[in-house]
């Protein structure tokens, strides 16, 4: 399985199953970038600069390179983790704003507050 690394100061590293978005991995590695578009190419929130490795990366396809064009991120290490799927070991940064950070709720639940939501709610049945 490739090894993907996503340099940042809450960065994770691990393998993925191959074929995976940079995006799919970084939620797979528990680092969810952000994708206010849902990952459907309409938007740059989920940016990465591809450090290492992007010989291991799909081949950009027009929808992305449009986006980025009109973006003015003109250089050939940026790339939409929605779109660039993973076929080898890379290594990408990514930009501080671009983590999707979890919220304090999230940040303040125990092992058991998210089992329960989980736990479907008892139905009683007459």
């Amino acid at each position: 399985m490739p090894k993907v690394t996503f340099l940042h100061p809450e960065g994770k590293s691990g393998e993925v199953p191959e074929n995976l978005t940079l995006l799919e991995a970084s939620m797979e590695l528990g680092f969810p970038l952000n994708h206010d578009c849902g990952g459907n190419a309409s938007c740059t929130t989920c940016r990465v600069e591809v450090q290492q490795g992007a010989e291991h990366l799909s081949e950009i396809e027009f929808d992305e390179q449009d986006l980025l064009d009109r973006e003015a991120l003109f250089e050939p290490f940026y790339r939409l983790g929605c779109q660039a799927r993973v076929r080898g070991d890379v290594v990408v940064r990514v930009p501080e704003e671009k983590w999707e950070a979890p919220s304090n709720d999230e940040q303040r639940k125990t092992g058991v507050d998210a089992a329960k939501e989980c736990i479907p709610e008892r139905i009683e049945i007459v």
